[in-house]
């Protein structure tokens, strides 16, 4: 469906006042059973799915800017299923991420399309991956592991006992690594990421190993660009 064909059937919307007290009855029954399921998700359970539904909606975007994505087509795309699709996509809607239409059993919704904030979100790829990485086991884990692993430094950096000149260049070099790694990993320029981690490296020593976040992120960084060089190749 598209946005402009739902309009003129959708008869009730995200903030309607009112719902009939019949189907607010069977949405309660229908969504109860869903709680001990939900309980026993983590919050980087949650992120993944939520990820998963804007990379959704951001490809039906592409495909037709008009189009209303029912729910069917996005349990299509693991993780997201019927049971934890509820409370994710309302927290996508409440970020202004999304926007919903409602059929007659809320929670649950009828169509969703991704909004231009979304859309920003999918494309800014360093803050998409730091505010919804991908599962564990996901093909992009390393990547998504990034932003994460970088803001941790930047804090590990401003705690180094380290002062005058070379606390200033220790703080410059994470700054400029953070730069670097922000844009898109097509961008990326290996020569220069390698010298940055060396040279933080050796501020590392001198802190007398106070940046514990530098290990897991060169190892990540390698295996992002080791990625990134065999899919030129």
């Amino acid at each position: 469906f598209s946005f402009r064909e739902l309009s003129k059937v959708a008869t009730t919307f995200v903030g309607r006042g009112h719902i009939d007290s019949e189907y607010s009855a069977t949405a309660e029954r229908h969504f109860s059973g869903q709680a001990a399921i939900l309980n026993t998700m983590t919050h980087t359970d949650h992120k993944a799915i939520r990820r998963a539904i804007l990379e959704t909606l951001y490809a039906a975007y592409l495909s037709d800017p008009l189009r209303m994505v029912e729910p069917e087509a996005l349990f299509a795309r693991p993780p997201i299923t019927r049971e934890n699709i509820i409370p994710n996509i309302h927290y996508l809607y409440d970020r202004k991420l999304v926007e919903m239409m409602m059929g007659y059993t809320p929670p649950m919704f009828s169509a969703v399309r991704i909004t231009t904030t979304g859309i920003d979100m999918v494309e800014d790829r360093y803050t998409f991956n730091l505010q919804f990485p991908e599962q564990p086991d996901g093909t992009g884990e390393a990547e998504s592991a990034i932003p994460y692993l970088v803001e941790q430094l930047v804090a590990q950096g401003d705690l180094t006992p380290l002062d005058g000149w070379t606390r200033r260049q220790l703080l410059g070099d994470i700054q400029f690594l953070r730069t670097e790694v922000a844009q898109h990993r097509s961008q990326w320029r290996p020569e220069v990421i390698h010298a940055l981690l060396d040279w933080i490296e050796l501020r590392h020593q001198e802190s007398d190993g106070g940046l514990a976040a530098l290990s897991p992120l060169r190892a990540a960084l390698n295996q992002t660009l080791a990625t990134t060089e065999h899919q030129r190749n």
